[in-house]
């Protein structure tokens, strides 16, 4: 048998995977299973920074790494003469939701349904890409969770409590209202009070959607890479205006989503890619 041959036997059993031993169900599982590793990691460091969050006085988490609260709002100053959170706010927030507000609702809640939708989109439909996938969504959380570990910084709506920057509500939630699911809104908050406050640097929020976007973009139109792009764009200014992160966060999740996506291309080339190195 040909070297191409055995490419395309290859990339058929690789492409095909468990599908006459399992049914779509069985296979959804499977395919979510490895998410269950970023939930674990979020608990360790929810553990970690746990002083932070008490109450108590604790200047450090559980490792030694202090607070960071005014570093993400100077650098934001420094690079538009005020801090973008605050300027928006001020302008922006009414005493009562805007449409814009449930815009910025629709797009935050977005953040946790992408990763699942797209694992599974991926096993079903794009299967020889489903290692690069996870290589690059895991690298992605497991490097963005460390420097969480590592750098336990304030996000603005935190920074404007304690008075260290202008006034800023948290307000990723308040859309809900002017739709008429409040209920939505407040299970939006319930979740939020049981995340890490001091998760802000950097945004994964933002570095999941242009994580998406760019993984995505090999496999789609040009249409749909203009979707995904502005999706990314949104995430990053409805993140900002609603008190959740820093430009400076925003930056940093965006560079950490290139990196993870880097390894995934180094570590889980896709069978196209493998397939033209054996022609070669």
């Amino acid at each position: 048998m040909s070297t191409e041959a055995q490419a395309r036997t290859g990339e058929r059993a690789e492409t095909s995977g468990d599908d006459s031993r399992h049914g779509p169900i069985a296979q959804f599982l499977i395919s979510w299973s490895p998410l269950s590793a970023i939930l674990l990691a979020y608990a360790v460091a929810g553990w970690v920074s746990a002083p932070l969050e008490t109450g108590d006085g604790a200047t450090t988490n559980r490792v030694g790494a202090p607070l960071h609260v005014s570093g993400p709002a100077v650098a934001d100053e420094r690079l538009f003469g005020a801090v973008p959170t605050v300027w928006l706010q001020e302008r922006l927030l009414a005493g009562s939701p805007q449409w814009y507000d449930a815009i910025a609702a629709l797009v935050y809640v977005t953040h946790f349904v992408t990763i699942p939708l797209l694992t599974t989109l991926v096993w079903f439909r794009l299967r020889e890409r489903f290692t690069s996938w996870l290589v690059a969504v895991l690298s992605m959380s497991f490097l963005g969770i460390a420097i969480y570990v590592a750098y336990p910084a304030a996000p603005p709506w935190l920074a404007s409590e304690s008075g260290d920057i202008g006034p800023v509500e948290r307000i990723s939630h308040v859309g809900w209202d002017y739709l008429h699911l409040d209920v939505v809104g407040r299970l939006t908050q319930l979740g939020q009070d049981g995340s890490n406050p001091v998760a802000a640097m950097p945004s994964l929020h933002a570095g999941a959607a242009l994580l998406v976007a760019l993984f995505l973009w090999p496999s789609v139109s040009r249409w749909a890479r203009g979707a995904l792009l502005a999706y990314a764009v949104t995430m990053a200014a409805v993140l900002v205006y609603t008190g959740e992160h820093y430009v400076a966060d925003v930056l940093a999740g965006w560079l950490v989503a290139a990196l993870a996506l880097g390894l995934a291309s180094t570590l889980a080339p896709t069978s196209l890619a493998r397939r033209a190195r054996v022609g070669t």
